[in-house]
């Protein structure tokens, strides 16, 4: 109830602003254990109060709903992976249409409808896998998949960059990158930390998720889950963290992290 007060309070402060905010979250569900469908319906309440306009699911499946959000989904991956299984789920409750991307297993890209003064505004979802992704089926070495979704991710969002349709679009990017970008090296792998920082700030991108939370909140764990955004976004509130490692009877085993973001005049 408290988390649901404070984020309400903070959405009807927001949203008197004459800028006219929008709010992102990103939350990776941690839905592919046995127990996550227990979880879920708890989850999706968290999800509800945070009133978000857009919402980046990672580590979800496609039975996921959020009443009056669309989704669109990531492409199923391999076994040991479900059918049902998506690394990535963008919901909205605007309208919109898929982008290309380079790899649609581990990345989804939506070109939205926002209303003004957003206008069109693209979204792109990432999950950058983590450092022992296929090393227990003998498929890859450690960070070598990490590293070559760093590429692909700061490849698809150069591209757009400078893709003649799309180069005045404001772009958010969200998703769980499994790296932490606070400097304090807790999670990642340096050299494709490097390339994804020097390729997004190249491209005209910030993160907004940079803050050391093990030390300003008590934190648990770093942010690994995180908010980029071009240039002509800017955040109008504090980011809202939830769901730490240290709390009891937590429903993930990922912090999701929300912003609230207003259009530059």
């Amino acid at each position: 109830m408290r988390l649901l007060l404070q984020t309400l309070t903070a959405r009807d402060e927001v949203a008197s602003d004459p800028m006219k905010p929008c709010r992102v979250a990103t939350w990776n569900l941690d839905g592919y254990r046995n127990n996550a469908p227990s979880r879920l319906p708890q989850q999706i309440e968290v999800l509800q109060s945070l009133l978000a306009d857009i919402v980046v699911l990672t580590e979800v499946q496609d039975t996921t709903k959020l009443p009056g959000m669309q989704f669109w989904w990531s492409d199923p991956g391999k076994p040991p992976y479900k059918p049902r299984d998506r690394a990535v789920g963008i919901a909205s409750t605007w309208i919109g249409k898929a982008l290309n991307v380079r790899d649609s297993r581990l990345s989804v890209c939506v070109c939205l409808d926002a209303p003004l003064p957003l206008g069109r505004l693209i979204v792109y979802g990432t999950v950058i896998p983590y450092a022992m992704d296929g090393v227990r089926q003998k498929a890859a070495l450690a960070w070598e998949r990490h590293q070559k979704a760093v590429d692909d991710v700061v490849a698809d969002l150069s591209d757009l960059r400078s893709d003649p349709d799309f180069v005045d679009s404001r772009i958010v990017v969200a998703g769980d990158f499994n790296t932490s970008l606070d400097g304090s090296n807790w999670y990642g792998h340096p050299g494709a930390r490097s390339r994804l920082v020097e390729g997004l700030t190249d491209a005209g991108f910030q993160c907004h998720t940079r803050e050391n939370i093990r030390l300003t909140r008590a934190a648990d764990r770093a942010i690994v889950d995180h908010i980029w955004t071009t240039a002509d976004l800017l955040p109008v509130e504090p980011l809202h963290i939830w769901c730490d490692r240290s709390h009891p009877n937590r429903l993930s085993d990922h912090n999701g992290v929300a912003l609230s973001l207003a259009a530059k005049e």
